[in-house]
């Protein structure tokens, strides 16, 4: 009874992942149509919350995704990215026609023309609780995204022609089973809580702009 409840659960969360997935570049072509008429914004920035899914470099060299053979397909090296290439962050800034943008950890060093294609907040290991990463969750993340807009560095006109991804994979639950001891009985009021938050988090990026 139990596997069957698992396998059930896990062929949800693939269901929600692929529905997620086409409804990101439906999202996209909605707005490429309406780029052809008299308004409409065109789609020139992405920003990026969440996990390692979309995480293009933001966790520092000590993580293992900085190490072989992380990188090995593309670009032959480790880039920071939880693969062993490319992942879904750079194939959708590929569909959008623009380069993948730049962690803002990296961004933190270089310089404000770098920020021309969005900015990537995700860290790999984190969710919208605290986790063994102890890196920004997802919270974190967005609070940095509303600070640099605080600072000037993206203004209404620039929101106004971005996307934002969030991903929020399993790390709550790794945290809540693996590290925090939780047990089976209260599994569901967690995943309330996880659903909750991440709620929250989705209207702030919202009313954000």
């Amino acid at each position: 009874m139990d596997t069957q409840k698992n396998s059930s659960f896990i062929f949800s969360v693939l269901v929600l992942f692929f529905f997620l997935f086409d409804s990101t570049f439906s999202l996209i072509d909605q707005a490429d149509v309406q780029n052809d008429g008299s308004q409409g914004h065109s789609l020139s920035k992405l920003f990026l919350f969440g996990d390692s899914y979309l995480d293009t470099g933001n966790n520092n060299l000590t993580v293992r995704c900085w190490k072989f053979p992380y990188g090995i397909a593309v670009p032959g090296v480790p880039t920071g990215r939880y693969s062993d290439g490319l992942i879904f962050t750079d194939f959708l800034a590929s569909f959008m026609g623009i380069d993948s943008p730049l962690p803002y950890t990296q961004w933190i060093i270089l310089s404000k023309s770098r920020v021309t294609f969005g900015m990537n907040f995700a860290h790999g290991g984190t969710g919208v609780f605290d986790t063994w990463m102890k890196e920004g969750n997802m919270t974190t993340q967005i609070n940095s995204f509303k600070q640099y807009i605080a600072n000037g560095v993206y203004n209404q006109r620039e929101l106004d022609e971005s996307i934002a991804v969030v991903s929020n994979a399993g790390n709550d639950y790794t945290q809540y089973y693996a590290v925090d001891r939780g047990t089976h009985e209260e599994y569901q009021a967690f995943a309330a809580k996880v659903i909750d938050q991440l709620e929250l988090n989705l209207r702030e990026i919202k009313k954000i702009g």
